[in-house]
C-alpha cells in the first residue's frame, strides 16, 4: 500500500493555501522588550516563537521545562544574530520543534511547494530504498533500488532529517520524510542543492533528476495497479461495501471529517447518519464481521471516532481518553468560547493545564454543559444497547494511521474491541495534538503547535511509542491484497486461524506472535 502519487503534495499545497489566512503571532510584552526592539528579523521571530511554545504547549507548563526553554532561547538568540537567510532560521527553529517528538508541533520548511522532484523514494528502514512513484517521463526508474541520494547514504540523510522533522515516533518520521524528500526546499534545509536530486542505484548507475514546477507535472498512476483490491484507496471520506457471501462489511474510513465538523461544506455527508445506515444494512444482511480500514487515515476531528465506537460497545461503558488542555491566549484565539468556561466554579486560568475525561468537568459559566443537547449541528451517538454490533470487529492499521485515527485504534484496543491487523501505527497512543496555526510576522514562517496532551485509557501503557497490531500484515510492496486475504483467513466464513495478542522485543525489531504468511500456491 502506498498513497496515490502526489496526494501528499496536494495536501501540502492545501495547507499552504490555508496558510494565507493564518494569523500572525504577536505578544505585546515580547515586542516591547529590548531584545526584540534591537534584534534583527530572525531574532524577533525567535523570541515570538519561543513565547508561543512556552505559553501554549502542555510540555512547557512544567516550570522546569519552561526554564530550560528560556535558557535555550538565549543561546539561539545569539545564533540568530549571525543568520543570513530564512532557510537558516527555519533550520534552527525546526530543530527546537522536533526535539519535542510531537508530530503536531512543527515548522513549515517551504514558502511554497511549487518546486518538486518528480520521483518518490520509498524507505525500507534499512540501507536501501526503492523508487515507488514517478512522473511519466521517469517511469523507467520505478522499482529500482536506491542506495545514495546526492552522494550521501540513506542513513546519513535520515540522521540529518531526524533533527528537523517533527514526528511522534520513527514510523511517523519515515512516512513523513518520504514525502518531504520530493519538495525541493526541504533539501535546502539539509544543506544541499534544491535544483537537482542525484540518485545512485544498487547497480552503480546514477541519474540527476531536476526539480520542476508542480504545474508541469504529468501525473500517471505508475504504481502497481491496486484497482482490483478490496482495500485499494477510495477517493472518499468514508465508504462501505457489504460482501454477503463472506459475511463481511468493509468500511474504508479515510478522514475524520464530515458536514458537522466542516459546516461550510454542506455538500459533505454526515458521519453519524452514514454509520446509522451502515449498521442497519449490516443487521438486515446478517453480517458477522465489520472491517474498519484506517490504513489511509491521518486524522481529523476525533468526534467521528466516538460515533463509530458508540455502535461497537455501550457508550457509557467505554473507557475514554483523557485530555490535558493548556489554556493560552493563542488557544483562545481559535476557541474563544473557552473564555466562557469554568472549572470547579472558577474561570479557566491562562497558562494552566486542565485534565478532564472528554471535558466532562467543563461548564460554561452560568450555562449548560459544554456539549449541548443533540441537534442538527451535533453528532448523534448510539445509546441503544440492543443495536450494538455483536460480531467480530477488525481494524486495519498502517504507518499512516495518525492523530484521530490513532485515538480510535487505541481506544478500541484499550476497551477490548476487536482486533488490529497491519503495521505499527505512525501515531503514538498517548500524544500531543489539537493543532494551532500561526505565522511569525517578520519572516512569515508558518508554525504549528499542540495545546493538548491526549492520554490513552490504559494509562499504564501511556509510554508506548507505537500501537502494535495483533496480526502483522505487510501492507506495502506486495502483489497481493494481503490485508483482505488475512481477514478472510482469520475472520471469514471458513476461518481457521487463531488470533493472538502482540508481543514485541526490547529493541527496535518486530516480533509478533502472529505474522501473516499466506499459503503460496
Amino acid at each position: 500500500m502506498k498513497r496515490i502519487f502526489l496526494l501528499a503534495i496536494a495536501l501540502v499545497c492545501g495547507v499552504v493555501a490555508f496558510a494565507q489566512n493564518i494569523p500572525h503571532y504577536h505578544d505585546a510584552d515580547v515586542e516591547a522588550s529590548k531584545e526584540y526592539v534591537e534584534g534583527n528579523a530572525y531574532q524577533k521571530d525567535l523570541l515570538l516563537y519561543v513565547d508561543m511554545l512556552g505559553d501554549t504547549h502542555p510540555y512547557y507548563a512544567d516550570t522546569k521545562h519552561r526554564a530550560e526553554l528560556n535558557k535555550c532561547a538565549k543561546r539561539l538568540y545569539r545564533e540568530c544574530g549571525k543568520i543570513e537567510d530564512v532557510v537558516e532560521f527555519k533550520l534552527l527553529v525546526a530543530r527546537l520543534a522536533a526535539s519535542l517528538n510531537d508530530g503536531h508541533t512543527a515548522i513549515f520548511y517551504w514558502t511554497s511547494p511549487n518546486k518538486i522532484f518528480p520521483v518518490r523514494v520509498a524507505l525500507g528502514g534499512g540501507a536501501s530504498a526503492v523508487v515507488d512513484a514517478s512522473s511519466q517521463e521517469l517511469s523507467e526508474l520505478l522499482g529500482r533500488e536506491v542506495v545514495k541520494i546526492n552522494g550521501k547514504s540513506l542513513k546519513q540523510i535520515l540522521t540529518q532529517a531526524r533533527e528537523i522533522v517533527s514526528a511522534d515516533n520513527d514510523v511517523n518520521f519515515e512516512n513523513l520524510v518520504e514525502d518531504y524528500l520530493m519538495i525541493s526546499e526541504f533539501w535546502s534545509m539539509l544543506g544541499m542543492s534544491d535544483e537537482v536530486l542525484s540518485l545512485t542505484f544498487a547497480d552503480g548507475a546514477s541519474i540527476d533528476v531536476k526539480a520542476i514546477n508542480k504545474s508541469d507535472l504529468k501525473v500517471a498512476q505508475l504504481q502497481k495497479d491496486l484497482s482490483g483490491r478490496v482495500t485499494a484507496p477510495r477517493r472518499v471520506l468514508f465508504d462501505y461495501t457489504i460482501y454477503e457471501e463472506e459475511g463481511i462489511c468493509y468500511l474504508q474510513f479515510n478522514q475524520f471529517a464530515d458536514r458537522i465538523t466542516h459546516p461550510k461544506n454542506p455538500q459533505l455527508p454526515r458521519f453519524d447518519e452514514f454509520v446509522r445506515d451502515m449498521m442497519a444494512d449490516i443487521e438486515a444482511k446478517g453480517v458477522k464481521t465489520l472491517v474498519v480500514d484506517l490504513q489511509y487515515n491521518s486524522g481529523g476531528n476525533s468526534l467521528l471516532g466516538n460515533v463509530l465506537l458508540s455502535w461497537l460497545k455501550p457508550y457509557a461503558e467505554l473507557e475514554q481518553y483523557s485530555a490535558d488542555v493548556r489554556i493560552s491566549e493563542l488557544m483562545q484565539t481559535y476557541y474563544p468560547y473557552y473564555k466562557e468556561f469554568t472549572y470547579d466554579g472558577k474561570p479557566l486560568e491562562v497558562g494552566r493545564v486542565y485534565s478532564a475525561p472528554e471535558f466532562d468537568h467543563y461548564r460554561r459559566a452560568n450555562a449548560e454543559d459544554v456539549v449541548p443537547q443533540q441537534d442538527s449541528t451535533r453528532h448523534v451517538l448510539n445509546f441503544d444497547k440492543e443495536r450494538i454490533f455483536k460480531g467480530d470487529v477488525v481494524f486495519i492499521q498502517s504507518r499512516e494511521s495518525f492523530s484521530s485515527a490513532s485515538l480510535l485504534l487505541t481506544t478500541a484496543r484499550d476497551n477490548g474491541i476487536g482486533y488490529i491487523i497491519g503495521e505499527r501505527s505512525g501515531g503514538r497512543p498517548s500524544h500531543y495534538g489539537d493543532i494551532l496555526y500561526c505565522a511569525l510576522p517578520n519572516t512569515e514562517t508558518i508554525a504549528t503547535v499542540s495545546h493538548k496532551h491526549f492520554v490513552r485509557p490504559n494509562r499504564a501503557l501511556s509510554g508506548e511509542q507505537y500501537l502494535e497490531p495483533n496480526i502483522f500484515v505487510p501492507l506495502n510492496n506486495s502483489d497481493k491484497d494481503l490485508a483482505w486475504e488475512c481477514i478472510l483467513d482469520f475472520f471469514g466464513p471458513n476461518k481457521s486461524k487463531r488470533v493472538v495478542t502482540t508481543t514485541t522485543t526490547d529493541d527496535d525489531s518486530y516480533l509478533w506472535d502472529t505474522i501473516y504468511r499466506p499459503t503460496m500456491n
